[in-house]
């Protein structure tokens, strides 16, 4: 899989910010414009950070504070401006205007929407509840769960797919001379011509196989191999894992409205709920919960799902206002 370290990536993003400055001072400078879409040509990363830009921008671009608006967008004055003040080029105030817009933009990263630094890594995204099914360019299907994300990247031999957050079912498109790969975390996943399910649930990362074979492996650990109905859980931080059978039918079951649970700890269950639950879910005292749960939950009905997962472990359900549920840790929980 092709992957870039987070410095080149930060780097790739400032050179797409600068041409995004660029072109903003000299909209109608056709070299600047061809010296752009070569800068984008020369490498799909080019692209994919200029396209990530244009979001930044566009969610941005409202919010310039009066200070730094152009002179056009300004409030007409009836006073005349003495003479002897003087006054900056247009072109120098689009530039600082410009430049408000990069801390402005990092802000807004950092604090307005805790999703949209995910959004803005994700090719594919899917919202709280929403189930989506993308095909890619190869013919291999794609279905995300609620609240999930990939990011593609497909180059040389190799088709690379990494799972942002959330869950995601695979059904690869047969292709012998380039492999399928899925990162999730520091584990990857390689088919060997499949449908298989990733999870990423806290720590734990879940891959479950439906059909056919894949590979499983944490870092540089030797490979496992996986078939049908098996899957394999590994706790990223520890590095302890757990290989156990599954019904095949189970695998992705999300993808129908049911969630089926097997000997999953109860705060990993609510992680998993809350994808499809119309609100906020906070929990207390789960911090070292260890306890596992199972059962079969109607995703199509969340509120009722979550009341019966929380009456099974015996812990309590507050509806708070604003959209927030807080689940209490119970300590006659089984």
């Amino acid at each position: 899989m092709s992957t870039q370290p987070t410095q080149d990536a930060g780097r790739v993003m400032l050179e797409a910010a600068t041409w995004k400055i660029r072109l903003n001072e000299a909209r109608h400078d056709e070299t600047v414009q061809a010296e752009c879409a070569a800068w984008r040509a020369l490498d799909p990363a080019h692209e994919r950070a200029w396209r990530r830009m244009e979001r930044v921008w566009a969610v941005t671009g409202e919010l310039l504070p009066p200070m730094v608006q152009a002179p056009d967008q300004r409030p007409a004055t009836s006073c005349p401006p003495a003479a002897s003040r003087s006054y900056a080029p247009l072109r120098r105030r689009l530039r600082i205007a410009a430049g408000c817009m990069l801390p402005l933009a990092a802000s807004l990263l950092a604090f307005a929407t805790p999703d949209l630094m995910l959004r803005l890594r994700a090719d594919y995204y899917t919202k709280t509840g929403e189930t989506r099914t993308v095909i890619l360019s190869d013919a291999t299907a794609v279905t995300l769960a609620g609240h999930s994300a990939i990011a593609v990247h497909y180059s040389g031999r190799e088709r690379g797919v990494t799972l942002l957050a959330g869950e995601a079912f695979f059904n690869v498109a047969h292709d012998g001379k380039h492999g399928f790969a899925v990162r999730a975390g520091n584990v990857t996943a390689r088919d060997i011509g499949t449908t298989f399910d990733v999870q990423m649930t806290g720590p734990d990362v879940r891959v479950a196989v439906r059909e056919g074979i894949v590979d499983v492996a944490r870092q540089s650990d030797p490979a496992l191999r996986l078939t049908a109905g098996q899957q394999w859980t590994v706790d990223q931080h520890t590095g302890k894992t757990h290989r156990g059978a599954i019904d095949p039918d189970e695998v992705g079951s999300w993808r129908s409205g049911q969630m089926v649970l097997n000997d999953v700890r109860f705060s990993e269950a609510i992680e998993v709920m809350g994808r499809y639950y119309p609100g906020t879910i906070v929990t207390h005292g789960l911090e070292h919960d260890t306890i596992p749960v199972g059962g079969v939950y109607d995703l199509r009905h969340p509120r009722e799902a979550l009341e019966a997962l929380c009456a099974l472990h015996g812990n309590r359900l507050v509806s708070l206002p604003a959209g927030f549920t807080l689940i209490l840790a119970s300590h006659n929980a089984p």
